[in-house]
C-alpha cells in the first residue's frame, strides 16, 4: 500500500503545482496589465504636452502682476 500512498501524494504535489503555475500567471499577466497602462498614460502625457507646446500664442508670455 505504500506505493498507492506515494503515487496519491506525488499526484497531490503536482496538482498543487498547477495551481501555483496559474497563480504566478496569474499575477504575472496583472503586472503586465498595469505596467502597459502606465506606459500608456505616459505617452498620452507626452503627446499632451507635445500638442501644447504645438498650439500657437502658448507658452510665450507668462503674467507675473496676477
Amino acid at each position: 500500500m505504500a506505493s498507492v500512498e506515494g503515487i496519491a501524494s506525488q499526484a497531490t504535489a503536482i496538482q498543487q503545482a498547477q495551481v501555483q503555475n496559474q497563480a504566478d500567471i496569474a499575477v504575472a499577466k496583472k503586472s503586465l496589465d498595469a505596467q502597459k497602462q502606465q506606459g500608456d498614460a505616459a505617452v498620452q502625457l507626452i503627446e499632451s504636452a507635445a500638442r501644447i507646446s504645438k498650439s500657437p500664442g502658448t507658452g510665450g508670455l507668462i503674467n507675473t502682476t496676477g
